[in-house]
């Protein structure tokens, strides 16, 4: 089964991800996910952190121009 799909704008999307309240008060399901990501890293999470960014770079370092 699917839900019906509602557009967010990028200013709503940036109040979002910056917590605001009446904003998240207005998304809901979504609201407890985001709420979820907001917090901190937990131990191990960002581990391979510095590995990930790296080949990031690596690769788009071989990107043609």
């Amino acid at each position: 089964m699917s839900s019906p799909t509602r557009q967010i704008d990028r200013d709503t999307a940036d109040l979002l991800l910056d917590g605001d309240p009446v904003a998240l008060s207005r998304v809901g399901r979504l609201a407890a996910t985001l709420r979820a990501l907001r917090g901190p890293a937990r131990p191990g999470e960002l581990a391979g952190e510095p590995a990930a960014v790296a080949a990031f770079l690596a690769r788009l370092a071989r990107r043609p121009p």
